[in-house]
């Protein structure tokens, strides 16, 4: 007993911090039980667009660990566009057999201690106090707490990434440790599994090591991380393979440009909104190492520079890298949330380097960079606070909440009724639609979130048209709601990368006010009129008149209407039968 005791007592900090974590986790249970109270059905609440996701975790939670799309019946099976290791590590629990709530929960609550404690290990491979290293992981964990509640897409990833740092920083102290390359390649390999973009960053961080190595010859250097990559990218083979067998077949650049690929090589606002702050940090570790000679000889900061160097540039270059291949995907966004891991890290590290070295530096050194960690506090201060936003105001999303709670009666009804998975016609505008498949074993005609998935763009524009039938498709419809239809790139990448080279040029010529630099577009305008009376057409001539074969062509069973959203829907009029009724939702059976 005194053994644990001084166990416990020798790491209280840590376990403090893990306490302290899982406390934080409980937030969304607790507003759920204050706000929603006795209107709880089961329905997970929404802070962001998490919801989105579910439908992952619930599809992999099936046993289809590599679906190729979760929201259509007919293309479960398909290859997936993108391999998410990470959908099969939130869909544990439901393969062990939970229910979709205790497994969101306990996911929720393990990844978030799974996060810190890994972030406190990270810093404590730099040998800070360890109460600076679980105030350091706190904040951290906080800064992030959005991204890490969001279920795949980044609660799952980020504890990968600090493996890989951890993995990372024990090479560079030690690069001639054989368990420590192996680390180093085991890390790097199984970011292959998980996201694409944490595999990117890991190769780029790796071969600026290596071109570090080679411009300072240290061969043995150098050989370790050859082989470290090597293990690696051995390891990571099969993943990799996938992925360049799947960029050859037939519908892979069109599903590409509908999850937003844009080819361009001008940079996007975000390297310097959040990218920048890893090159301030970059530059302020290259100043204070060029103008305080004595620093280099301390082999401590010697390696953490190393370290911040090299994974800062490797996110600031990640995060601008379509200036080099000319194909953006939404990547500035996504490496932002790297950065804002990543900048904790940064801002611990130099505050303890310069309240243990600042005898080094000249008062001029000493000065600047006080005013760079300040500003680095600052920021990491913004991004807290602003990314906890739908977590401190949970008053603003009640209304939601509760009426999300209306969905679970006839998706219950439809999930008793039914052994074997169907199709539910439902408004794609309506968030009732998209959690048919993750309440239930059933699948929608269409929702937004299809078209992120490896399908032809014709078919994705015909399930919408077909699920417009009762709505009624116009030309002004279909401006109004670009999205469903146009797909990311389109709507969004496309008009705002054409603006941002309007913009860059008038930088450019700031001195020729008569310099003629365009004028930013709309989404409608590149589309043209022609793509949209085409739709209008195809839907007068072809899905409406013809509903009932297009119905049967995607075996669909049953409508799911809105009462109070979608009055104009009359399923009737299709033999429809009504079958369940409440006093917001009527479910009905197609003949």
């Amino acid at each position: 007993m005194k053994t644990h005791k001084e166990f416990v007592y020798r790491h209280r900090c840590f376990f403090a911090l893990c306490a302290a974590v899982f406390m934080l986790a409980l937030i969304p249970l607790l507003e759920t039980t204050v706000l929603v109270g006795g209107e709880w059905r089961g329905v997970p609440q929404a802070y962001m667009d998490e919801y989105i996701y579910y439908s992952h975790v619930t599809e992999a939670g099936t046993g289809n660990i590599f679906f190729g799309n979760p929201y259509l019946l007919e293309h479960r099976f398909d290859a997936p566009l993108v391999l998410f290791g990470s959908n099969v590590l939130a869909a544990l629990p439901l393969l062990l057999g939970l229910p979709l709530i205790p497994a969101l929960i306990i996911n929720f609550i393990l990844w978030s201690v799974v996060f810190s404690a890994l972030y406190y290990r990270l810093l404590r491979e730099f040998a800070l106090p360890a109460a600076l290293c679980a105030a350091g992981a706190f904040f951290a964990y906080l800064q992030s707490y959005d991204q890490v509640y969001r279920i795949s897409v980044r609660q799952e990833v980020f504890p990968f990434l600090l493996f890989f740092y951890i993995a990372l920083i024990r090479f560079i102290k030690q690069p001639e440790s054989r368990s420590g390359t192996i680390l180093l390649g085991i890390a790097a390999g199984s970011s292959f599994y998980i996201y694409g973009f944490l595999w990117q960053t890991v190769v780029v961080t790796l071969g600026l090591l290596a071109l570090y190595a080679l411009c300072t010859r240290q061969w043995l250097f150098l050989r370790r991380v050859l082989l470290g990559s090597a293990l690696g990218g051995a390891l990571g083979f099969p993943a990799l393979f996938y992925t360049l067998w799947v960029s050859r077949q037939p519908y892979f650049w069109e599903s590409m440009t509908r999850f937003g690929l844009v080819n361009t090589h001008l940079p996007v606002a975000e390297v310097i909104y959040s990218g920048a702050w890893a090159g301030i940090v970059v530059a302020l570790v290259a100043l204070i190492y060029w103008r305080a000679p004595l620093l280099r000889q301390q082999r401590t900061f010697h390696v953490a520079a190393l370290f911040l160097c090299v994974t800062g540039m490797a996110l600031w270059i990640m995060q601008g890298s379509n200036v080099i291949t000319g194909q953006l995907l939404e990547i500035g966004d996504h490496m932002r949330r790297f950065i804002i891991v990543w900048l904790p890290l940064a801002t611990t590290l130099s505050a303890y380097a310069l309240y243990n070295y600042h005898e080094y530096l000249s008062k001029p050194l000493r000065s600047l960079a006080a005013a760079a960690l300040v500003c680095l506090v600052g920021a990491n201060l913004y991004f807290a606070y602003h990314h906890s936003h739908p977590f401190r105001a949970p008053l603003e999303s009640a209304a939601i909440w509760k009426e999300q709670q209306l969905y679970a009666a006839p998706l219950q009804w439809l999930e008793s009724h039914e052994a074997e998975p169907v199709v539910v016609w439902g408004n794609q505008r309506d968030f009732s639609t998209i959690h048919v498949p993750v309440l239930t074993k059933h699948y929608a005609l269409f929702v937004e979130a299809a078209q992120f998935m490896l399908l032809p763009t014709d078919e994705i524009r015909e399930r919408y048209l077909v699920s417009r039938y009762f709505d009624g498709v116009t030309v002004e419809s279909l401006k109004e709601d670009m999205l469903p239809h146009a797909g990311r790139a389109n709507t969004f990448h496309l008009p705002k990368t054409i603006e941002r080279g309007i913009k860059i040029c008038r930088i450019i010529f700031f001195w020729n006010k008569g310099h003629d630099c365009g004028v930013p577009p709309t989404p409608q305008a590149l589309m043209g009129e022609a793509y949209f009376d085409g739709l209008v057409a195809r839907f007068e001539t072809d899905i409406k008149p013809n509903i009932e074969e297009y119905l049967k062509k995607y075996q669909v069973s049953y409508i799911l209407k809105d009462i109070k959203r979608d009055p104009q829907y009359r399923p009737e009029v299709l033999g429809a039968v009504r079958v369940y009724q409440d006093a917001r939702f009527e479910v009905y059976k197609l003949p």
